[in-house]
């Protein structure tokens, strides 16, 4: 008996430990699987998965985070809110379940618990870069755009490609008036994000301040954002630099079934050579794509700046190229 009693510890120890692999290897599994159906945006599975997971272990905060992420992809965000809270109960530390509880009083309306939540995940986390962005775009939607500039700012630091900081920088700066760092603030957004409508959006506020780095491009039913042609300087040598812009176009022109492709070059009191830059891009289009007829490329050049007006406001390109699609004639 006395032999038992001293083997005691070590028996406790040894179920206690196994307790503890086991509850590891419950969190590892958790995580692995909830992050593989997230990632891989495998919702319904991910969701069936977990609330199973969540009516077998209902006091697993991991299980209850996960269900409820899938629930508030499902926009059943009342429900999802119900997990991700308990989530949070049980493990009140965690910065990412403070955070998706944020999410979820948000997509319920209730923006002063969205943004405790925020804060609440960053007391944890002073780094938590999600909670960093958001609580941004709630001190810019009250229009504390100094303090909304902050939080982007050091977000950028964490994440300098973080899409939304760079482009609400930029917006934040445009209304400010800043307007020297918000030319450099929407080519940094534009160098990596020059597709979609933002990017277009982006571009329309470039030209505004006089730079035209980018330009929107009307090609059928599509507005597509490029980089300016760039030549070599003094001839109508294209640069290589824009060879993925008329690519582009080329490409995007390819998908319609009707309509010319209209090329047009501006070179201020040059007309020799706006007629030779505007042959040098339709001849490198029929190159790279040689299934085009050649007769649905137009082209024009006029030795002259480009006028147009963008929200009022006139503008003047010394020289300039543009394209849109007419209808055939």
């Amino acid at each position: 008996m006395t032999s038992l009693l001293k083997l005691f510890p070590l028996l406790c120890l040894i179920l206690l430990n196994g307790c503890v692999v086991k509850n590891i290897g419950t969190t590892v599994e958790h995580t692995f699987k909830g992050d593989y159906y997230l990632s891989n945006e495998k919702y319904e599975q991910g969701r069936e998965s977990f609330a199973v997971e969540v009516a077998e272990n209902p006091e697993s905060s991991l299980a209850n985070y996960y269900y409820g992420r899938f629930l508030l992809q499902d926009g059943e965000y009342e429900q999802a809110l119900q997990h991700l809270l308990k989530a949070r109960t049980l493990d009140p530390e965690n910065a990412d379940y403070q955070f998706w509880s944020g999410i979820a009083f948000g997509a319920e309306k209730d923006t002063k618990k969205e943004e405790e939540s925020y804060r609440r995940a960053l007391a944890i986390d002073k780094n938590h870069l999600q909670s960093m962005v958001y609580l941004g775009h709630i001190e810019f939607r009250k229009k504390n755009y100094q303090k909304a500039l902050a939080l982007y700012s050091k977000a950028l630091e964490i994440w300098p490609e973080s899409p939304s900081a760079l482009y609400n920088r930029a917006l934040i700066l445009h209304k400010l008036g800043r307007s020297p760092e918000e030319r450099r603030a929407w080519l940094a957004y534009l160098s990596l994000y020059p597709s979609g409508a933002k990017a277009r959006r982006a571009t329309q506020y470039l030209n505004i301040l006089n730079n035209f780095t980018y330009r929107n491009h009307k090609i059928g039913l599509r507005t597509i954002t490029t980089e300016k042609i760039w030549f070599e300087p003094f001839v109508a040598q294209l640069s290589f630099s824009s060879h993925d812009s008329l690519n582009l176009i080329g490409t995007v022109y390819s998908d319609h079934k009707s309509g010319k492709l209209q090329i047009i070059v501006y070179q201020k009191n040059n007309e020799k050579l706006a007629r030779e830059k505007a042959h040098a891009i339709k001849q490198y289009l029929l190159e790279e794509f040689p299934t085009q007829d050649s007769k649905k490329i137009g082209i024009s050049w006029f030795a002259e700046p480009q006028k147009f007006t963008i929200s009022g406001k006139k503008l003047s390109i010394d020289e300039s190229v543009s394209f849109f699609v007419s209808e055939d004639s």
